[in-house]
């Protein structure tokens, strides 16, 4: 599924964790934010949990991605 992720994706998943899992200290986490944050990317599914495909270590919460919407305009 194509999604558009939030700009503020890191801010979202710190707060979506209240702070408490280390994503700000994460290079990883961060680099996958650097990457991602305010792009359209392809998520995949693992029963109901949406990970980036480039990267599907890290769930992301809905509160951090839309789904993209295309029309087949023709």
């Amino acid at each position: 599924m194509k999604a558009a992720i939030k700009p503020d994706l890191l801010d979202r998943v710190d707060e979506f964790f209240e702070g408490k899992e280390g994503h700000r200290t994460d290079p990883e986490f961060l680099a996958l934010c650097d990457r991602i944050a305010g792009q359209e990317v392809d998520l995949v599914f693992i029963g109901p949990d949406a990970f980036a495909a480039i990267d599907n270590n890290y769930w992301l919460p809905r509160c951090c991605w839309e789904p993209m919407e295309h029309t087949n305009d023709r």
